[in-house]
C-alpha cells in the first residue's frame, strides 16, 4: 500500500529492556521543560494537546525500539503494566522522527474488526519530532501491545510519552536527623529564603532532579490594623481589629497565599518519571 500503515492489538507481555535509553530520553525530557520554565514550551505540542494537559501531574516516556516484520513493516512492543490503575491518562503522544508527516492506522479493539484511522498530528512546526494523539486508539487497561508501522521511510526514533493525572497528595517523611535551624521571625510578615536538602529526607535517594530547591517559607509579625498589601481574608481583618481593641483572640498568621509547583524527576516503583507536585514553593507571603 501507498500509505504509512500501522497495526495495534493485544500482544504477550515484556519486561522492560531498555532501560537506559529510556533513562537518557525522560531526563533530557525533564531539562528541557526546567529549561524553559513551562510544559506548554518545553514539550511543542499545539493547542489542542495543550489543553488536554491541563490538569496533569505525571510524566512516562517509553522508548520503542523496532524489530523487523516481514521485511516489510517494523513491530514497536508497548508496555502499559507500570501504570497504576487509579491514575488517570489524559494524553499519549506517539512520537516519531522521520520524514513523511502523514501516518494512516488500522486498530483493532476486542473482537471488532481492523479499523483504518489517521491519528491527529499534535506537534508543532518548531518540534523537532513528529507527534501523534493515540489516546483513544490504544488500550488503556492492556499490559502490553504491539504497534506495527509500514516500512517505508528512514525511521531515526520512536517512543511513547503518557501523561497523567495521578490522586494524592506530595507528603514529605520525617527527616533522617533533626538539624536546629536558626530562622529571623522578626519584622513584618515577608517571604524568607528556605532551602530543602533531599538528601536529607529518607525518600532523597530516589530524586534524580533536582537535590535541593528554595521551598521558602513564611515569617515575621502580622501588623495592626491589617492593610490590603498583606492579602488578608476578611476573618483575618476581624481577627485584627478585635486585637487592635484589646481582645486577648489570636493574631492573623504569616503564611503562604501564592505557591507554584515544582517539577520532581525520580524513581517511583523502579520507574523514572516526572511528576509535577502542587504547592510546593511559596511566592507570596500574606496574613491569613
Amino acid at each position: 500500500m501507498k500509505f504509512f500503515l500501522a497495526f495495534i492489538f493485544i500482544a504477550k507481555l515484556i519486561s522492560g529492556e531498555h532501560s537506559s535509553s529510556q533513562t537518557a530520553s525522560i531526563i533530557d525530557l525533564y531539562n528541557r521543560i526546567s529549561e524553559k520554565g513551562s510544559l506548554n514550551d518545553g514539550l511543542d505540542l499545539n493547542d489542542y494537546a495543550q489543553e488536554k494537559l491541563k490538569t496533569i501531574n505525571t510524566i512516562r516516556l517509553i522508548p520503542l525500539e523496532s524489530e523487523v516484520l516481514n521485511g516489510t513493516n517494523l513491530r514497536f512492543r508497548v508496555n502499559f503494566n507500570k501504570i497504576p490503575v487509579n491514575e488517570e491518562i489524559k494524553l499519549i503522544e506517539f512520537r516519531l522522527t522521520f520524514r513523511r508527516k502523514n501516518l494512516f492506522l488500522f486498530v483493532k479493539k476486542s473482537h471488532r474488526r481492523f479499523q483504518r484511522i489517521r491519528p491527529l498530528l499534535i506537534s508543532t512546526a518548531r518540534s523537532q519530532y513528529h507527534s501523534y494523539d493515540l489516546t483513544d486508539h490504544l488500550f488503556h487497561n492492556a499490559s502490553s501491545q504491539i504497534i506495527i508501522i509500514r516500512r517505508q521511510t528512514r525511521l531515526l526514533q520512536a517512543s511513547l510519552v503518557i501523561y497523567s493525572r495521578a490522586p494524592g497528595a506530595f507528603l514529605l517523611p520525617t527527616p533522617r536527623k533533626r538539624t536546629k535551624r536558626s530562622i529571623d521571625t522578626t519584622g513584618p510578615c515577608s517571604r524568607r529564603d528556605f532551602f530543602v536538602d533531599f538528601s536529607q529526607l529518607s525518600f532523597g535517594q530516589w530524586v534524580v532532579e533536582p537535590k535541593k530547591f528554595n521551598a521558602g517559607i513564611c515569617q515575621g509579625d502580622c501588623p495592626n490594623p491589617l492593610s490590603r498589601s498583606y492579602y488578608p481574608t476578611n476573618h483575618a481583618m476581624l481577627l485584627s481589629l478585635l486585637h487592635e481593641r484589646g481582645n486577648s483572640i489570636h493574631q492573623p498568621s504569616c503564611v503562604p497565599v501564592r505557591l507554584r509547583p515544582l517539577d520532581l524527576l525520580y524513581y517511583d516503583r523502579r520507574e523514572l518519571i516526572i511528576k509535577r507536585h502542587q504547592g510546593m514553593q511559596v511566592e507570596e507571603c500574606g496574613c491569613r
